[in-house]
């Protein structure tokens, strides 16, 4: 479990400054308020069709209801098992292609309760 001390105010801050890496965050309902340039290239998708929308549209099928109980399950502890260290997952391209990345996931709270959530994707696949 991650700490609570973790959750530092400039954690989502880092993360977007890396250019290089693609970089998608969320709110605490999972809805995705932002992608960087990189996200738009690797995974093709837009802001038109990924914005507003769930996160879990780039999750594999199968890891979205785990997804989803792991969002209201952290909103109710505050701890999570995911967060600040390297997952490996798919993650799913606008055209339906799942490309195997490296997930790097943060959490930040504000200073209203509210939570936001972000991840670099480094995709694995050779080509990418």
């Amino acid at each position: 479990m991650v700490p609570q001390h973790s959750w530092t105010e400039d954690s989502i801050r880092q993360l977007r400054e890396q250019q290089d890496l693609p970089f998608v965050r969320a709110d605490a309902s999972g809805v995705v308020r932002e992608i960087n340039q990189r996200f738009r290239e690797v995974y093709g998708w837009s802001d038109d069709q990924l914005l507003g929308q769930s996160l879990g549209l780039i999750l594999p099928p199968s890891f979205r209801d785990s997804h989803h109980s792991g969002f209201a399950r952290f909103k109710l502890t505050e701890e999570s098992r995911v967060l600040n260290h390297p997952l490996k997952l798919a993650t799913f391209c606008v055209d339906g292609k799942a490309i195997e990345s490296e997930h790097y996931i943060v959490a930040e709270k504000h200073d209203d309760g509210t939570w936001s959530f972000a991840a670099t994707l480094r995709p694995l696949t050779e080509g990418e």
